[in-house]
């Protein structure tokens, strides 16, 4: 369904160092900024505009993610997210059909392919399953070619899905093969 109506992928993947402290809100900011930036850049390509609904989590955690966006998109020196008309609107997923795909794309794919993929031989516990690896090749070339990616003003490929590796500094190739 999804391939059938021309659906790109954006998305931050965050697999945590062992023993090391991880700060979630500031993840969530930052990884929401450049879902903000990715987007922004699909938008121009499209030549369009749009907005994003986000999965609520608390009050207090949305409001410091829109405040972050806020503060980048409207600095006096801001030329980002121009084709982004709004700050993050929160929604629950069972109110939000597209919500609920996305919550389906990362929790039956996205997560047990990174676990996979990038824990196994670092971590031994239920959510590293090795039944992950043939949803990794039977869905990686589809998830890698529905990517959004573009190329930076300094001509480096970005956007797409994004991994920060804190066990073993890999990149988000590791998803597809």
């Amino acid at each position: 369904m999804l391939q059938g109506h021309g659906v790109r992928l954006i998305a931050r993947i965050w697999i945590k160092a062992l023993g090391q402290p991880f700060n979630g809100k500031s993840v969530y900011t930052s990884s929401i900024q450049g879902l903000y930036t990715y987007f922004d850049q699909f938008l121009a390509n499209e030549g369009t505009f749009g907005f994003c609904i986000a999965d609520s989590r608390d009050h207090l955690k949305n409001v410091n993610v829109a405040h972050s966006v806020f503060t980048q998109k409207f600095r006096a020196s801001s030329t980002v997210y121009t084709r982004i008309l709004e700050l993050p609107t929160f929604g629950h997923s069972e109110n939000h059909a597209g919500i609920q795909i996305c919550d389906i794309i990362c929790s039956a794919l996205l997560y047990p392919i990174a676990a996979e993929a990038y824990c196994t031989g670092y971590v031994a516990n239920v959510h590293v399953q090795p039944g992950a690896a043939a949803l990794r090749q039977r869905f990686g070339p589809i998830l890698k070619a529905m990517q959004f990616r573009y190329q930076d003003p300094l001509g480096r490929w970005t956007g797409g899905l994004v991994v920060s590796d804190g066990l073993a500094q890999r990149n988000a190739s590791l998803m597809f093969s």
